[in-house]
């Protein structure tokens, strides 16, 4: 059953992706391909084993106890925060497609399952970046290396379940008529989740500063040790972690079985909600097509809180930053720059879910006069609009302890509109007017990190060499000019 929804769910893929489905060859070649669920998924791990093997280097040169189980538990959160995510957005881009509705005919009384064996061979692929270091780490210690391996695999289960969770009390409903009311509370469920999974994110950003306060990180890891991802550092305490590990496995794979039960029960009958409103006469809006697209996609969000969260990804970036403002009550330009380069170098994911919330809406779009020059200008807008205000916020943060932070406001505005815009033109960069999803997987991802990063490389060249900020900045601006003449010649 796992072979048919894959090749089912890579065949539909394929067939939204003009850029294969036009070339008769390539659609067979891409079809032939992603019927083999080894070779899919052994492309995937190539493509993340460099940045694995890269972190391993890390645990190849470390002997000190306190040092490795301090960064395993910031490495715990790689897999955990991505088999969330993947989760989030491929459940609600499976169902919107359609790929379980033959299932729902059948006597089949928990298909959920499929659907969790499916998207975790769609996970699977992201343990290349951690599996190398729990290799290293079992050459030099062999007890403590298997249980980082397990603590590792369970951090994707964990991920998983949570993703699951997110699925079934944000997505499963069919929303009428949803008001204003419905947008605030979503809006703050959302919110709720992303401060809570905000608390562990910001371990992934510390590991040099555990390298070089082993001591004290101990100490604070000691204190919290039974909250996942600190339990991971118990490795060196062989009986303590696999007692952790196994109340762990237990809590989380009750609430993993409860909920695809729950999940299956809303895939089959989705709950309807609805909300009172005023009725109106209908007036017609002036908007133009890319507005009317992003607001469009907006809307969709709001209506699968699970995909929001997702796409509000880049929010994870500005967290130590903020914090370490906090402690230290100032904001300055050095702090400020590279973090308003990451937020438009993780824009890039953002790509995934603005690309999957058309679903079965991509249909209908087809039969509207759209070009696609519309339809992708409308998608850098979806893209940029959630980084470029994070970016103008920590300015405007900056600027509340230092009024010079204002000088970096151009970097708010360009630098994600040029991630994004870079990104979709690789992704639509076949001929025609043909409007689609293209073929996202998480090498196309990496390759548009690597891609993005050496422009902004370039970017941020002056101010490596004589920090000159007005040079970066007209660089910058010249970018983006560049970007917005190639968006409006698209297809032309």
């Amino acid at each position: 059953m796992l072979r048919i929804l894959y090749r089912e769910l890579h065949y539909q893929i394929a067939k939204r992706n003009p850029l294969i489905a036009n070339d008769e060859k390539q659609f067979q070649k891409t079809i032939k391909n992603a019927m083999d669920i080894k070779r899919g998924i052994g492309v995937q791990v190539l493509g993340f084993l460099p940045f694995g093997l890269l972190m391993a280097s890390t645990f190849a040169f470390t002997d000190e106890k306190l040092v490795i189980s301090s960064l395993m538990v910031s490495l715990a959160l790689i897999p955990f925060v991505f088999a969330m995510y993947v989760t989030a957005v491929q459940t609600s881009y499976i169902l919107s497609v359609g790929l379980f509705e033959p299932l729902k005919l059948l006597p089949i009384k928990m298909g959920s399952r499929y659907l969790s064996g499916l998207l975790l061979l769609e996970i699977s692929p992201s343990l290349a970046t951690v599996l190398p270091s729990a290799l290293f780490l079992m050459l030099k210690y062999p007890l403590p290396g298997i249980l980082s391996f397990l603590w590792l695999l369970l951090g994707l289960f964990l991920g998983h379940t949570l993703g699951l969770l997110l699925v079934n009390f944000f997505s499963l409903r069919i929303h009428q008529r949803a008001g204003r009311g419905h947008f605030l509370k979503s809006f703050a469920r959302v919110m709720m989740f992303l401060l809570f999974i905000g608390m562990f994110m910001m371990m992934n950003y510390l590991q040099s500063y555990i390298r070089e306060h082993s001591g004290e990180v101990a100490a604070i890891v000691k204190k919290y040790f039974v909250a996942y991802p600190f339990a991971v550092s118990s490795i060196f305490e062989p009986l303590r972690s696999m007692a952790l590990f196994l109340a762990y496995l237990g809590i989380f794979g009750f609430v993993y079985y409860q909920t695809l039960k729950e999940v299956w029960k809303k895939i089959l009958e989705p709950p309807v909600v609805s909300e009172r409103r005023i009725i109106s006469k209908f007036r017609a809006s002036p908007k133009g097509k890319i507005l009317a697209l992003v607001l469009k996609d907006f809307k969709i969000f709001v209506r699968k809180p699970a995909m929001l969260v997702a796409f509000l990804f880049p929010i994870y970036v500005i967290f130590p930053t903020l914090v370490s403002a906090l402690q230290r009550g100032e904001l300055g330009l050095e702090d400020l720059l590279p973090v308003l380069f990451m937020i438009g170098l993780f824009s890039v994911p953002g790509a995934d879910a603005v690309l999957k919330v058309e679903g079965k809406n991509l249909d209908f779009l087809k039969t509207l006069p759209i070009k696609k020059r519309d339809f992708v200008i409308a998608k850098v807008v979806s893209m940029a609009l959630i980084p470029t205000f994070l970016g103008l916020s920590l300015v405007s943060l900056g600027a509340f302890y230092n009024p010079a932070a204002f000088v970096l406001l151009p970097y708010a505005l360009f630098l994600p509109f040029i991630a994004s815009s870079i990104t979709m033109l690789y992704f639509f960069r076949y001929k025609g007017e043909e409007i689609g999803i293209p073929e996202l997987r998480w090498p196309h991802i990496v390759l548009m990190f690597i891609i993005v990063g050496i422009v902004f490389g370039v970017i941020a060249l002056p101010i490596f060499v004589s920090f000159n900020v007005i040079g970066s900045e007209v660089i910058a601006l010249v970018t983006s000019l560049t970007l917005a003449f190639l968006l409006g010649r698209l297809s032309r």
